[in-house]
């Protein structure tokens, strides 16, 4: 699915605006808060979501240049597996997508699970296999205060709101932090400095005046593509999985992405991959799936013979550099090879697909020269009988 299918709009504003100003121009839609920063000059700057204001105490005439976090950014035509790739590495609810320097727009994790929610990957798949069992709660009684602090020391972004009989009565997320506290702040200012300040006053406040009463769940039976189909019709980053009314786990759109992480079987195997680069693991399968249907052409290979490739990748700056060894077993042989490291075009291209492509060529030629070495040694020996029936 291309980029412009999934990518939507997003609120531009300058370094210099107030944090509270900036939060009610992008305020136009439940559940999710972004914008992105630029320069005077309209050059990208970097990008402010709800999560990014998590953590964010001062006063709301805070310019947001000052809070601006830096997700990796996407190209117009980057790839889905690009895109699961950097929310997997990533907290962040959005991805600007940059042309010549400037936003054109985003994609958030709600356009991510629409390119795999179709995918092989995800059929037969449960929530069961994919939920947190961990469930973050708190009580009505909360202060905002609290909760704000809770987030921020248990590194979530959504916490379960429970009355005192143990019942879900709602959420707070970062959204509900974000959105619903500053619009408060953005109305009360400090009359003295004897006074509370806006923040201290709203954070003594019970969650209840700020918690989503509309929670969405989901049941640990569910199919995950049903799950994936309800956070994007709700345009909710993550459900409670409850039964009987109470909340036993959540699943989190991040959890959904690694469905992505196809495992399959022999014949082949793909070892080393890092956390953020297993959802390209699909396409490499296929890779290797098209090497084995090309030399299956020339070579015989039973069921038996296996193909693995070990990835090791090496952050150089910004980027990564990657090592691909291929290793296959041909009737009991062991052939190996590894991307060869005098190929000044893959030290150029910093790409993991490139890279596997120049081991599996390597290790094509390494086979097709011991077959062709293995013909010539049966053509050797069958001369060798001619001669001695001969004489």
């Amino acid at each position: 699915m291309a980029v412009s299918d999934l990518m939507e709009e997003t609120t531009i504003v300058e370094a210099g605006t107030d944090v509270a100003k900036a939060i009610s121009m992008a305020s136009k839609e439940p559940n999710i808060l972004h914008f992105a920063v630029v320069e005077n000059n309209g050059s990208y700057a970097g990008m402010v979501d709800d999560r990014v204001l998590r953590d964010f105490t001062g006063e709301p005439s805070v310019k947001v240049g000052k809070l601006v976090a830096h997700p990796q950014t996407l190209a117009p035509d980057a790839s889905d597996e690009e895109i699961i790739a950097c929310f997997l590495n990533s907290d962040s609810k959005v991805l600007p997508v940059l042309k010549n320097s400037r936003v054109i727009g985003v994609v958030t994790r709600w356009g991510a699970l629409k390119a795999i929610v179709g995918s092989e990957a995800v059929k037969g798949k449960k929530v069961s296999e994919f939920m947190s069992r961990r469930v973050v709660n708190i009580n009505e009684t909360t202060t905002i205060g609290q909760a704000r602090k809770l987030l921020k020391d248990t590194g979530v972004f959504r916490v379960v709101v429970l009355d005192e009989k143990g019942r879900m009565t709602g959420v707070v997320s970062t959204y509900d932090l974000a959105v619903k506290v500053s619009a408060h702040l953005a109305k009360t200012a400090r009359q003295s400095t004897f006074e509370p300040t806006s923040l201290e006053r709203v954070g003594s406040e019970p969650v209840r005046s700020i918690m989503t009463t509309d929670v969405a769940t989901v049941d640990e039976n569910d199919s995950l593509s049903n799950a994936m189909r309800q956070m994007i019709d709700c345009r909710t980053m993550g459900l409670v999985v409850a039964k009987e009314g109470k909340p036993i786990g959540m699943l989190a759109a991040k959890d959904v992405m690694t469905a992505c992480l196809v495992q399959k079987p022999a014949p082949i195997q793909i070892i080393g991959l890092k956390d953020d680069e297993k959802a390209m693991k699909q396409s490499l399968f296929d890779e290797c799936n098209a090497f084995l249907q090309k030399l299956g052409k020339t070579a015989e290979l039973s069921p038996e013979d296996t193909l693995t490739l070990h990835v090791k990748s090496n952050v150089e700056g910004k980027k990564k550099r990657f090592e691909v060894k291929s290793r296959l077993t041909v009737d009991g042989k062991v052939f190996s090879s590894r991307q060869p490291p005098n190929i000044d075009e893959h030290r150029q291209n910093w790409d993991l697909h490139l890279a596997t492509r120049e081991s599996l060529d390597e290790l094509e030629k390494i086979i097709k020269k011991e077959a062709e070495f293995e013909w010539e040694r049966n053509a050797a020996k069958k001369s060798v009988k001619r001669g001695l029936h001969q004489h």
